[in-house]
């Protein structure tokens, strides 16, 4: 029996790719695939951040630039990108046309009404409110990687981090390690139900996955209880920080961020003296 062209998978349908790395990036493997008339979706570099590319038996499709998915916060939530790649490649393959994926990858967002607990947003109290359901390692480095990004736009970060009981002591102490990575402040807490671990044992084996990476333990609170967490790292926000928080109770969460009212005393962390000055009017808290 003859074997099937490279862009089938041998049983009728079509293998079809999609990667981050096109252009010269593009791995030898995808090349041949492409070259060979298979298809596939890659990120090519450009001047706005990349742009996706549909590779379909010979031609080359313009989709969209990343900047202009929301979803991708100007293509810096390169998961996003990822998953908005894979989604493309999906709907392409089942028949729509370019012109109808680019017009739902630019109309999805990641508002709490588009994606609950993934990646939203809110601006409304004069610093930058992150709510994600990163529990894991894996999730966190993939928000990790979009919170360093930003950092540069903030004053600080401060992060409400969690990770559920039954994982392994090993598991949890490198959330922990990764919390120091990614934050300049940091509060850990635990989840409602800790499956089988001892009140405060979660929090405290965060602390020493922070605490062995050379976290300052001043920088660093313990609170078990989830809301009361939430509530001290929105009140230890100042003006343009980044405040991101892991929530269990999604819908809860969202609305006291929504619901927060900052308070007339002083920040619990200290504002480091090396950062900048932001304009006031910028970022002024809206009550």
């Amino acid at each position: 029996m003859p074997c099937p062209p490279a862009w089938t998978d041998g049983r009728g349908g079509r293998l079809c790719y999609f990667s981050l790395r096109g252009g010269t990036d593009m791995p030898d493997f995808l090349r041949s695939h492409i070259e060979s008339g298979g298809l596939a979706l890659v990120r090519e570099a450009n001047a706005h951040g990349g742009e996706i590319v549909i590779h379909d038996k010979g031609d080359a499709i313009h989709l969209m630039h990343v900047a202009e998915i929301p979803a991708t916060l100007e293509g810096l939530a390169e998961f996003n990108v990822q998953n908005a790649l894979a989604a493309a490649a999906v709907c392409y393959a089942h028949g729509l046309p370019p012109a109808t994926i680019r017009t739902g990858l630019a109309s999805f967002t990641t508002s709490f009404e588009h994606s609950p607990g993934r990646l939203n947003v809110f601006d409304g109290h004069g610093f930058r409110v992150i709510l994600d359901y990163a529990h894991n390692p894996a999730g966190l480095m993939a928000l990790g990687d979009l919170i360093l990004k930003m950092h540069p736009r903030h004053r600080r970060t401060i992060g409400m981090v969690n990770i559920p009981g039954d994982r392994r002591d090993e598991d949890i102490r490198e959330m922990g390690a990764l919390a120091a990575r990614y934050f300049d402040e940091i509060i850990f807490r635990e989840d409602p139900a800790r499956r089988g671990r001892r009140p405060g044992e979660i929090v405290s084996l965060l602390t020493e996955g922070a605490c062995a990476v050379g976290f300052p333990q001043e920088q660093i609170r313990r609170i078990l209880d989830e809301d009361e967490a939430a509530n001290a790292c929105l009140g230890a926000a100042q003006p343009g920080d980044l405040v991101v928080l892991t929530p269990t109770e999604v819908e809860v969460m969202w609305r006291q961020v929504l619901d927060y009212r900052a308070p007339a005393h002083a920040s619990w962390f200290p504002v480091k003296a090396d950062q900048p000055d932001l304009e006031a009017e910028s970022w002024r808290r809206i009550a």
